[in-house]
């Protein structure tokens, strides 16, 4: 498996190992990058906050857009379909 994005939300702090920069709690996104690969860690270890998202819902539909995919879903919002 090679993950090129992975939309994390905000449970833990992330800090950027390679980079040294100041760890963050909160929602976030990991990104593929040839540095991390290089220097022997995941694929996917570098992240940037995001305020994107702020739940499952919204990740997937940043996920489609960042993708540049087509048909992003209609999601519903709320347990019984409402707002």
């Amino acid at each position: 498996m090679f993950r090129l994005r992975r939309y994390n939300g905000k449970s833990h702090v992330h800090t950027n190992r390679i980079e040294k920069e100041k760890s963050f709690y909160d929602f976030h996104i990991h990104e593929a990058t040839e540095l991390y690969q290089q220097h022997g860690m995941r694929e996917d270890a570098f992240a940037r906050p995001t305020q994107r998202y702020n739940d499952y819902q919204s990740a997937l539909v940043c996920l489609f857009e960042d993708g540049s995919l087509t048909g992003v879903p209609q999601l519903q919002l709320g347990l019984f379909g409402g707002p």
